[in-house]
């Protein structure tokens, strides 16, 4: 099982305070983070944003060690200081390595050889073609070589900016399972959900317009549409914080 969150390109509409901004995002890649959500999907709703806010994502999702070699200085990366690490499992401190160890790396050409930074003192030689952003395992140390590899555990997400309305974009993602939040849904605790298998998607509106506001006159089927705060005491719930509130409600029945 995979999970999805969609959001739109207009998230950010509210606000130019550009340090907010950035920490709205990383409420996004936090949450995201810590309910093992896979990819996020980011739709065209009319917004500016879309670049800015899939930079933010990319970069708290890349582990310390990579960002300077991965992201050049510019300035939609002012503000990041604002965004909380998300201490996932690819996000590994310094320390002595360890054979069988998976750590994420960037390799690079050096001469004939291919090396890898994987966040030690050391580069790793690398054993294979892999040149780039990769996953690593540990094979030696002595001297440090590496191989590719594929984790066993929650290893991050990846953001996908679509340039397409919601309902292109929910048709190139191929959910098993398309669940949209609204508050003029269904009342969660008065549906009996179905088991959450395959690919399931997570829909959310905008600041000012609700997903099927932002659907227009396109067409989705979707399998749910369901208020996952019932009795919401505030005149507005914020996309930030209902993608935490959903994820944590269905978090509870996840088998896998």
């Amino acid at each position: 099982m995979a999970w999805h969150v969609f959001i739109p390109d207009s998230l950010l509409e509210e606000t130019d305070d550009p340090k907010i901004r950035t920490y709205k995002v990383g409420q996004i890649a936090r949450a995201c983070a810590i309910f093992g959500v896979e990819h996020i999907w980011i739709y065209n709703a009319g917004g500016r944003d879309g670049r800015f806010i899939k930079t933010i994502l990319e970069y708290a999702e890349t582990p310390q060690y990579l960002r300077k070699r991965l992201f050049p200085l510019m300035p939609e990366l002012r503000y990041v200081g604002v965004i909380p690490p998300l201490r996932t499992p690819h996000h590994k401190l310094k320390g002595k390595p360890k054979v069988g160890e998976i750590r994420e790396g960037f390799a690079f050409r050096k001469g004939r050889r291919v090396y890898a930074d994987i966040g030690l003192d050391d580069l790793a030689l690398v054993e294979g073609g892999v040149e780039g952003r990769a996953t690593f395992r540990i094979v030696s140390v002595r001297p440090l070589r590496v191989i590719p590899a594929k984790p066993v555990e929650y290893w991050g997400y990846r953001v996908h900016l679509t340039g397409k309305s919601l309902a292109k974009t929910l048709k190139k993602a191929r959910l098993d399972l398309a669940i949209a939040t609204s508050r003029k849904g269904r009342d969660i605790r008065e549906v009996k959900l179905p088991p959450l298998e395959g690919e399931v998607g997570f829909i959310f509106g905008s600041p000012r317009k609700g997903v099927m506001e932002l659907l227009g006159e396109e067409e989705y089927d979707f399998d749910l549409i369901l208020n996952t705060i019932p009795n919401q005491r505030t005149a507005t719930v914020r996309t930030e914080e209902a993608v935490l509130a959903t994820l944590a409600v269905f978090n509870l029945i996840r088998r896998d």
